[in-house]
């Protein structure tokens, strides 16, 4: 398959498809260019890059998609490993959810002592402080 046919059934733009071949995150074998010079990327590769999108659309860095692909590749990547990967990121998830929301509030509070003030006002910097 042709990288246009790959870009086209994953839904990666060729680019991103050379940059994961570039660092590593998928592997050519070496006769998968043709004759002519291009790329026949094979099966496999598709696959790769089908499982490389369901872990980035879950919210897994790069660096840790090729940890989850070795662990595949080696086949020691169970459900129950990838069950506590996965609740790790939801751990993390729930903190950052959990600071923005505490960047929401501080920032209502903040534009509820700037409505306190009168129309026009030019805000000096010591006023620019917690509303609390």
């Amino acid at each position: 398959m042709l990288i246009g046919q790959l870009s086209k059934a994953t839904g990666f733009s060729r680019d991103t498809i050379r940059f994961y071949e570039k660092i590593g995150l998928i592997v050519l074998p070496k006769k998968a260019r043709k004759d002519n010079n291009y790329k026949d990327y094979p099966q496999e590769v598709l696959l790769q890059l089908k499982t490389i999108k369901k872990y980035k659309d879950m919210g897994f860095t790069l660096e840790e998609i090729r940890e989850l692909l070795v662990l595949q590749s080696i086949k020691v990547l169970d459900v129950s490993k990838l069950s506590k990967l996965i609740e790790i990121k939801i751990t993390g998830l729930d903190e950052e959810i959990e600071k923005l929301h505490a960047m929401r509030m501080q920032l209502g509070k903040e534009q509820q002592a700037l409505f306190e003030k009168k129309t026009g006002h030019i805000i000096q910097l010591p006023e620019m402080k917690l509303a609390a």
